[in-house]
């Protein structure tokens, strides 16, 4: 957008100036996994993906169980949960505008030695008299860790565009929303079996040593990852910066709905674990230790459309996809809903667990319809010198979302007695919201096709695509 259509207060700050351009496009720049890892730099940013998401998978589910050994508390185990979260909500956005204005490169092997460092005090703690087997210095170093975590991620996301060419990075999304689902699966299991060999404090040295090399692998990025040069551009404040960040939100409607379905998507994702749980128990009478049989097959079929879309094997434009989506994972939570006292009645109770597993395995496909194109979005739609701090947004999003679902419905199961029919109710708002995509917000939804367009803009810089 120019400068005489979009006035600018006297005092607004330039926009903020690449120091190089995008990565040019190579001769085998097609869809897939194979061909985005040849690019030497995204390889090592992949790297560090796969050490820092395994590590912090593997020491959330490790904490967990070490900081209910230590009190048998239920109400301990939730202030991890919120130790963890918390720190997101304050943090992710200013992290992400101080990630415009640094060399991402280096934040990223910085955030993950520090990382490392605070992990190592939890087993120090234990040979310290009056610290040892207390709690409350557990919770401490987790917040800590987790704040320092904030810069990291949007440093990570915002640095991919600049690794990989614009027609890479779909398949670059895939691989990491791929990367993600499969340490998250990878940290669960493992985790158990280490505490269960090893006892409470040798899994906090490995997952240490694991976020140690993330940092060799961020270190082995042999480009400058700095969105301005040092002194190149106006040094505003955090506060101004992140209101150019908001705007550039407001002026581009394609970054609206690709904000709108991710956050819409994990609130899907965070019902699910809120449900899993009352729903594994009381419908089909198993052990809430038997999450698996639906977070395993969801997991397995949003990895499966991570593979499908990164191989552009779906020729569905990006809205007419989401309207799918939506309408297809509603429906898998309604049938979830009433199959079982359907299965009940007409006797064949013993087909209800494998008809959920094919359930959840839909559904699993369906969302990843949904969040890899909506990263996609947000990938392409924004500027090298912004990415930071719309990321930085986008995180925020995720961490307040967590909280809504738990509250929300895991209340109205309490309240209402009933997890089949709170999960009806949410599976038919999904349907409705997406039936609304398809038949009042059809045109609107025009604009995740063209994200790098007119609309795309970063305060008056010119989207790179």
């Amino acid at each position: 957008m120019s400068e005489d259509r979009m006035p600018q207060p006297p005092d607004h700050a330039a926009p903020l100036h690449a120091v190089r351009p995008a990565v040019p496009p190579h001769p085998d720049d097609a869809a897939g996994f194979a061909r985005v890892l040849r690019r030497r730099d995204f390889r090592f940013l992949w790297g560090a993906q796969c050490g820092s998401q395994l590590a912090q998978n593997f020491i959330q589910f490790a904490l967990l169980v070490v900081v209910y050994d230590l009190t048998g508390l239920t109400t301990a185990v939730a202030a991890v949960a919120v130790a963890f979260t918390f720190p997101g909500v304050l943090l992710s956005a200013p992290a992400g505008v101080y990630a415009d204005r640094h060399d991402k490169r280096s934040l990223m092997m910085l955030t993950n030695l520090l990382r490392a460092g605070l992990l190592v005090l939890i087993p120090v703690t234990q040979l310290i008299p009056f610290l040892k087997h207390q709690a409350w210095p557990l919770l401490i170093i987790t917040f800590l860790f987790s704040s320092v975590g904030q810069i990291f991620a949007p440093a990570e996301a915002a640095s991919i565009p600049s690794l990989v060419s614009r027609e890479q990075i779909q398949g670059a999304m895939s691989l990491f929303m791929t990367t993600v689902i499969f340490t998250l699966l990878l940290g669960s299991v493992l985790a158990p079996i280490c505490l269960i060999l090893f006892g409470d404090l040798v899994p906090f040295y490995i997952a240490a040593g694991l976020f140690a090399l993330a940092a060799l692998s961020c270190w082995r990025i042999s480009v400058s990852l700095r969105a301005v040069a040092t002194g190149a551009g106006p040094q505003t404040h955090a506060f101004r910066e992140f209101q150019d960040g908001l705007g550039i939100l407001r002026r581009g409607p394609a970054l609206r709905w690709g904000m709108i379905q991710l956050g819409l998507a994990l609130i899907m994702v965070f019902t699910i674990y809120a449900l899993g749980a009352p729903y594994l128990q009381k419908v089909l009478h198993r052990s809430p230790n038997d999450i698996s049989i639906v977070l395993g097959p969801a997991m397995v079929g949003l990895v499966a459309m991570a593979g499908v879309l990164g191989q552009h094997l779906i020729t569905l434009r990006r809205r007419s996809l989401s309207v799918v989506a939506f309408v297809t994972t509603g429906t898998c939570l309604v049938a979830m809903g009433v199959l079982p006292p359907v299965f009940e009645r007409i006797g064949i109770p013993g087909l209800l667990i494998p008809a959920v597993v094919l359930l959840a395995l839909v559904f699993g496909g369906a969302l990843g319809a949904i969040l890899i194109p909506a990263f996609t979005v947000l990938q392409e739609g924004t500027t090298e010198e912004s990415r930071g701090r719309i990321f930085g947004g986008v995180f925020t999003v995720i961490n307040a979302s967590i909280a809504l679902p738990l509250l929300a419905f895991g209340g109205a199961v309490d309240l209402f007695h009933s997890v089949t029919g709170v999960v009806d109710v949410f599976g038919a708002l999904v349907i409705t919201i997406g039936l609304s995509f398809r038949f009042v917000f059809w045109n609107r939804l025009g604009v995740l096709d063209h994200p790098g367009g007119a609309d795309a803009t970063s305060g008056g810089a010119t989207s790179r695509g």
